[in-house]
């Protein structure tokens, strides 16, 4: 979810499409998300190890997006002046470092550094993978929606793949990590991939962020769903452990596992079902939806019902991963030429904020209040949030001048 793929390439002469490189290049995306979310099942057991509170796991998962947020401000367009090849190839090998360094170290220094080198990994992975998979399968517009949902089912496999090794294979604090960096492997293939861009001189600087004057109602509504999309994504990859276990008095790894791919997993098919529609409509369904789904959320905990968790979470993924799509499509049809780079990274900016700090407050609100009143507290802001898009929304609807 990076940039690459809306700042202008210096492509090489188009070659024919090459379908097992794509192939190739989709699991390696798919093995690097994994890791973005492997530890989800895995936080209950650092937290009883090492006495973490709900608010330093929050920390923890907020180190991830503090990595991709790195890579967006800095590395945005590496794989432009690289090529795709050389900068997936670092991402590879961060993966693996991450997956060996929380093997190796189960502290709260190692863990940490797990999660950095992981949100760097995907940072550097999302943008370059989309873009090279629209130069292998000469579609960009198929390739972003591969690119995309690919993205929302590796995050989702990720907590049930760990979920299931922690809890039916020994040694459940580097298991986990062993089989990921194994999968990552086949990255190795990459030097027998085409390099699909020709090699300029690397430049890092920062990246500009910028909202035009005439595109701010539309960015608002836009940035409002993408901020609320990724909040309830990153609040349950970072406590539904606790969630589980001291709402519902459920503590299987794989049932974790099984809410967070309910949740990633219908974002992924939300933006597969959601692709003929108009942007803005999907915008307002999903900002409908996603509060909705909290509804349910907050519901089952007094009623410890885990089937209606498992809808609330569906549903608000489902919300969420429309949501953040249509949210994307708007800005990047809406920029002025010339702006579309710093529009775009000014719209993941405050996406990836929503992924941590909410997260972070509601880990703090669970040190001083009951769970129940913390994820009410957090359905709150976020549905005031989704009504702020949904009205912004409508009045930026075709035909209509914006505010």
């Amino acid at each position: 979810m990076t940039t690459d793929h809306v700042r202008p390439a210096a492509e090489a002469a188009a070659p024919p499409p090459r379908p097992a490189a794509a192939w190739t290049v989709t699991y390696l995306l798919f093995v690097v998300m994994l890791n973005g979310t492997l530890p989800t099942p895995v936080y209950s057991l650092y937290a009883q190890k090492l006495g973490l509170t709900p608010l330093v796991i929050a920390l923890v998962f907020a180190a991830y997006a503090g990595g991709i947020l790195v890579v967006l401000l800095l590395f945005g367009g590496l794989s432009d002046q690289i090529g795709r090849r050389a900068a997936i190839a670092p991402a590879l090998a961060l993966t693996v470092l991450s997956c060996l360094t929380f093997a190796v170290l189960p502290t709260l220094p190692g863990i940490v550094a797990g999660r950095v080198l992981s949100g760097l990994s995907v940072g550097l992975t999302m943008g370059a993978a989309t873009a090279y998979l629209g130069e292998l399968h000469l579609n960009r517009a198929k390739a972003a929606l591969i690119s995309s949902v690919t993205g929302m089912v590796g995050l989702g496999c990720g907590p049930l793949l760990s979920g299931a090794l922690v809890q039916y294979v020994p040694h459940p604090l580097v298991t986990p990590y062993l089989v990921l960096a194994a999968m990552a492997l086949p990255g190795l293939l990459l030097v027998r991939l085409p390099e699909t861009v020709s090699r300029g001189r690397l430049s890092i600087r920062p990246q500009r962020l910028g909202i035009p004057a005439d595109m701010r109602s539309l960015f608002t509504a836009a940035a409002a769903a993408a901020f609320c999309s990724l909040a309830v994504l990153g609040l349950l990859s970072a406590l539904t452990s606790r969630f589980l276990a001291e709402g519902l008095r459920v503590t299987s790894p794989v049932t974790v596992g099984v809410v967070v791919l309910c949740a990633f997993g219908s974002a992924g098919l939300a933006q597969l079902a959601t692709v003929r529609l108009a942007p803005h409509t999907s915008a307002v369904a999903g900002m409908v939806a996603v509060p909705l789904g909290l509804v349910l959320i907050v519901a089952a905990l007094p009623a410890s019902s885990l089937g209606m968790f498992l809808l609330g979470s569906a549903l608000s993924g489902a919300g969420g991963g429309a949501a953040f799509k249509a949210g994307l499509a708007l800005v990047t049809r809406h920029a002025p030429p010339g702006r579309t780079s710093e529009v775009v990274s000014a719209y993941f900016v405050g996406a990836y904020l929503g992924m941590a700090v909410p997260a972070i407050g509601v880990g703090l609100l669970v040190t001083v209040t009951s769970l129940t009143t913390s994820a009410a507290v957090f359905a709150a802001v976020v549905t005031v949030l989704a009504a702020v898009s949904i009205t912004a929304t409508a009045s930026t609807r075709p035909g209509r001048n914006p505010l």
